[in-house]
């Protein structure tokens, strides 16, 4: 029986042994792994960066507008170039050579006030300009990085599996009086020099890895000394493993699932800006279209007006009229001026607006952008809008219900993270190491038997001391259970709390946002019947106001209508034309509206959001 133990003792003294040389060979090749993987991630990444480049070209000509991509579709991600300048890492050295340089850049310069009115305006499409707007605005560029941070996230949650290897090299002399003969000198002078290494890793198990490699080499004046300089090597390789609070698979890369799912929930957010964008960006195109289209109504009324005065004003001449029968009209005539002028200002305003949203550069990246000249005209053809058919691709297809969704289970993973930190500690550790001791054997005397001369039996080289410390005679080893339970834990119990709240929270919100798409869509779907409706009624308005208008004119060449009677009729073609082109830009507003709810608006004019992608995890996050 002795002799069975003795042996499986031996067999996994050997295995033991074997596994620290594994380890320690791995430890010292890491590094060198490192850096070929790093690199390796920097190439993947660079072909990442260059495979999801932008397909779609910057903008063209005035007179030419914008040209589309390729292959019809717009990345509305960063650019590559911009990606790669954010999520370059700085080598070692350009790190060290910042630690002397002032940290502040350059600032921008400040924009050349005669780029205002200097450049030429840019003739665009409806889709030209949406176009222009998601390559350009440099407001919607930095929200677009916004999902890149978060995909960083995903990153540092990763850092915990990383390996970590390091040293400590150390020099100490201590001199000191002896206070017993037996310390064999009456000034003791010792002299330490230590390297020691280490290597630890996390494991998905939630344990903690950790082999070391110390050595130490002592010099001291003591004649009971008989090894000088004594080598003293020693290696350790050690487990702490949690079996409650802190463990398993699951629990371990919860960190990078909660990660992954808040980089996710920010692309949809990003995707629901992107939309709200482009609705804007379509509004102001309609509007500068309305506003144009609405001045020169009025213009033509104010001519009208200003018509209406000579003719009475010859009538006065003449002694057909008094003169005060011409003060109506010109008062009118004012009146219709003033609405021209409140007309003009707000074309230009808007067009300020358009101008603003697509940002179109002037090559100076100093300048203001350029002015943006609509040339599409609103589109007057029936759309059928179904109140069902849109309600159920808005709850498949609209990006706000994708991040609420996101959202709940991200604190669905928070709760879980914190109901495990809810249990004790209880971890199980375990430790096993081999050493040695080596070194120049010099005489000394026995203090059992003055007179005789005795030599240490470890004499030799450092190297001597390795290969002793691998023949398995000398070695240490540690096992045990180490438990803690925090009285009244209130810590985790509180943060438990927390997240249960969020989760419900989250629930009611994604509840909410639900109900909130189901009557946008109704509201939008409305709009879009009763605007198709009104252009009809408003085309017979305009037309019959017209007719009216001529025949009433006839009427007052022969005195039968007074100028009150024109300057009225005049007003209501005036009125009729406005409602009309009224009717025509809200039907048009109303279906990109209609599109924004159901979460098409996207797909319509070929804008792409890149997906997260995969995980890119390195082979040391794997176990």
């Amino acid at each position: 029986m002795r002799e069975s133990l003795r042996r499986a003792g031996a067999a996994l003294h050997r295995g033991a042994v074997a596994a620290i040389a594994l380890v320690a060979t791995a430890a010292l090749l890491y590094g060198e792994a490192l850096a070929q993987g790093g690199a390796a991630g920097a190439a993947g990444g660079a072909e990442s960066a260059a495979g999801t480049e932008t397909a779609a070209s910057g903008t063209a000509d005035a007179n030419e507008g914008a040209s589309d991509a390729s292959d019809g579709t717009i990345d509305a991600g960063p650019t590559a170039e911009l990606r790669e300048e954010d999520e370059r890492i700085p080598s070692i050295w350009e790190t060290l050579r910042a630690q002397f340089t002032p940290p502040l850049g350059p600032l921008p310069g400040t924009p050349d006030v005669g780029s205002v009115f200097a450049s030429a305006p840019a003739r665009l499409t409806l889709r030209e300009a949406v176009l222009a707007a998601i390559q350009n605005n440099p407001g919607l560029i930095s929200q677009s990085l916004t999902p890149s941070v978060e995909n960083a996230g995903i990153l540092a949650a990763q850092a915990q599996f990383d390996p970590i290897i390091g040293a400590d090299l150390n020099l100490d002399r201590l001199k000191v009086p002896a206070g017993s003969v037996l310390q064999g000198a009456t000034l003791l002078a010792t002299t330490n020099r230590n390297w020691n290494f280490f290597a630890q890793k996390q494991l998905l198990s939630g344990g903690l890895l950790r082999l070391e490699w110390n050595n130490n080499r002592l010099v001291t004046d003591s004649r009971f000394q008989g090894l000088v300089p004594q080598y003293a090597p020693e290696a350790l390789l050690s487990l702490n493993q949690p079996l409650l609070r802190g463990f398993g698979l699951y629990f371990s890369r919860l960190n990078i699932r909660i990660a992954e799912t808040a980089t996710d929930a920010a692309i949809a957010q990003y995707r629901a800006n992107v939309a709200n964008f482009i609705t804007q960006v379509i509004q102001a195109y309609w509007d500068v279209v309305r506003l144009t289209e609405q001045l020169a109504v009025l213009q033509a009324s104010l001519e009208l007006a200003r018509q209406t005065v000579r003719d009475n004003q010859i009538r006065v001449d003449v002694g057909v009229q008094p003169p005060v029968a011409s003060k109506e009209s010109e008062a009118e005539a004012a009146r219709r001026e003033e609405e021209v002028i409140v007309a003009t200002n707000a074309l230009g305003q808007a067009r300020r607006r358009l101008r603003q949203l697509v940002y179109m550069p002037t090559g100076d990246p100093n300048g203001f952008p350029r002015p943006v000249e609509p040339i599409d005209q609103p589109v007057v053809d029936r759309v059928a809008a179904d109140f069902d058919q849109s309600l159920a691709i808005a709850l498949e297809k609209r990006p706000e219900i994708i991040a609420a969704r996101l959202a709940l289970q991200t604190n669905e993973l928070n709760v879980a993270l914190n109901k495990n930190q809810l249990l004790p500690r209880l971890d199980l550790y375990g430790v096993y190491g081999i050493n040695s001791l080596s070194g120049n054997a010099v005489p000394v005397q026995n203090p059992d038997n003055p007179g005789v001369i005795i030599f240490s039996p470890f004499g030799g080289t450092y190297g001597d001391a390795l290969g002793r410390m691998f023949e398995g005679d000398t070695y240490y080893y540690q096992g045990g259970v180490r438990i803690e339970v925090p009285i009244g834990n209130a810590a985790a119990k509180a943060a438990y709390t927390q997240s249960k709240i969020q989760e419900t929270q989250a629930l009611f919100s994604y509840r909410q946002t639900v109900s909130d798409v189901a009557l946008e869509v109704g509201q939008t779907v409305g709009d879009v019947i009763s605007n198709l409706q009104r252009i009809a009624q408003t085309r017979v308005a305009r037309e019959l106001s017209e007719e009216n208008l001529r025949n009433q004119t006839k009427r007052y060449d022969v005195g039968m209508v007074t100028t009150t009677d024109l300057l009225i009729f005049q007003d209501q073609v005036a009125r009729a034309r406005l409602a009309e082109i009224q009717a025509v830009i809200d039907y048009n507003n109303s279906l990109a509206a209609l599109e924004r709810a159901q979460g098409t608006l996207l797909e319509r004019f070929n804008v792409t959001v890149a997906d997260r992608g995969d995980t890119i995890t390195p082979w040391w996050a794997k176990f």
